[in-house]
């Protein structure tokens, strides 16, 4: 295990500069220094004005020639780092000052190529021209297991840190997904890893009512569902309790399983 190792912050942005500015001071102000921050503009307004703002040689940043959407985005952005770990942080997130310490702690204690913390999700709404936070709550409790992946995510994609060899293991981010990719990308790398996880929140999603966040402003979760999950049912120990469960959740959503070959 790398004594101390470099931390990849993968960050896509698509025109939301005052979010990616945010964002950038919660890793200027973190405890642990050993970063890179991969900022890759997917073919939106141009935000090199901030990144000049900061003067800070970890921050690289880099133009798509054209709009590519999170996946391709993301590997882009992995292609252009050099670090042991990586942690998606979409350009409306930010990690609380002592993250990247504490999970450099955590991956070095338990030896782990995958280890993942609770997020604290923040709702916003636009008043008078600029957001204003109208409340908040814990973005997701979910413990890792196997086979329990293959149905439900395990966290929010800042919550994961996850090592290069287990992102090159589960193969980079299906590019043919325009939703649930960090989610896909998890579950191919549990196939090689056990995740350990904590309790403790340490950063922060963001949620508009506007719909302006790149997942909320996105289609397709529900219609991806059925491929993934006839994929990864392949993948179960307990392939009787995910079939069940799996084709509950295309339920509860208005989808007939059989519909689909499930």
């Amino acid at each position: 295990m790398i004594e101390n190792p470099l931390i990849g912050i993968i960050t896509p942005t698509y025109n939301r500069p005052d979010w990616l500015r945010i964002n950038i001071h919660s890793l200027i102000s973190q405890t642990y220094e050993n970063w890179e921050q991969i900022i890759v503009n997917d073919h939106g307004v141009d935000v090199e004005n901030i990144i000049k703002e900061f003067n800070d040689p970890r921050i690289k940043y880099y133009q798509n020639d054209k709009n590519y959407d999170l996946a391709k985005t993301r590997n882009i952005a992995i292609s252009k780092s050099n670090a042991d770990y990586l942690i998606l942080l979409d350009d409306d997130d930010i990690l609380f000052n002592h993250a990247l310490e504490f999970r450099t702690y955590m991956i070095k204690k338990y030896q782990t190529h995958a280890f993942y913390t609770r997020a604290l999700q923040m709702f916003y709404e636009r008043k008078n021209n600029q957001y204003v936070q109208v409340g908040s709550k814990l973005y997701w409790d979910s413990v890792f297991d196997k086979n329990l992946i293959l149905v439900q995510n395990c966290c929010p994609c800042n919550c994961m840190t996850l090592s290069r060899e287990a992102h090159e293991k589960a193969g980079g981010f299906d590019e043919t997904l325009t939703t649930s990719e960090d989610w896909a990308h998890w579950v191919e790398a549990s196939r090689y890893y056990d995740f350990i996880e904590s309790k403790v929140i340490d950063c922060q999603c963001s949620f508009r009512t506007d719909n302006s966040q790149m997942t909320g402003s996105r289609t397709g979760y529900t219609d991806h569902l059925p491929y993934l999950f006839k994929k990864w049912r392949e993948y179960a120990t307990n392939k009787e309790w995910v079939i069940m469960a799996q084709n509950q959740a295309l339920q509860n959503r208005g989808i007939n399983p059989k519909d689909h070959g499930l």
